[in-house]
């Protein structure tokens, strides 16, 4: 018999250098990076249980159902200019992609990209130290996340 497959010998590089961009178009030709966030939410949830059981059986199975339609809440730090651009791209459809930081890929390859279609809503939060506007951006997503290890788009 085959020994089990392990990873034992890969540690995961952990970083907090995730960054969250915004496109008006899914290539991300104007791929703009919505800076300084503080954290960055679960993009999705697991779909809902749908039960069942029958008379023959002592218990109840389930399956997957459908996701839920959810938001996404992004607490941010913006400049005065950055806080303008939010609002002029707010309840506009366009692209968000998340990209995981490089040093996750082993070398030569791309960190892994999620993408996803939505709008958002930017909520003015808190005021901070060094004139730093603290805002909630509240993203409705409109289709599902996909993810890709290809080129990340660049605006240039």
């Amino acid at each position: 018999m085959a020994e089990p497959k392990t990873f034992y010998d890969e540690m995961p590089d952990v970083s907090t250098l995730s960054k969250l961009y915004y496109s008006k178009d899914a290539e991300g030709t104007d791929v703009t990076q919505i800076c300084l966030t503080e954290s960055i939410p679960a993009l999705e949830e697991a779909p809902e249980q749908i039960t069942g059981s029958a008379v023959d059986i002592d218990y109840e199975f389930s399956r997957p159902g459908k996701v839920k339609a959810g938001t996404i809440e992004v607490p941010v730090y913006y400049t005065h200019k950055q806080h303008k651009w939010l609002k002029e791209i707010e309840r506009q459809d366009g692209y968000f992609f998340v990209k995981y930081p490089d040093n996750t890929a082993p070398q030569g390859e791309q960190p892994l990209v999620k993408k996803f279609q939505g709008n958002l809503v930017t909520i003015g939060d808190e005021l901070s130290d060094e004139e730093w506007i603290k805002d909630t951006i509240t993203i409705y997503r409109t289709s599902k996340v996909e993810e890709s290890y290809e080129q990340f788009p660049s605006a240039e």
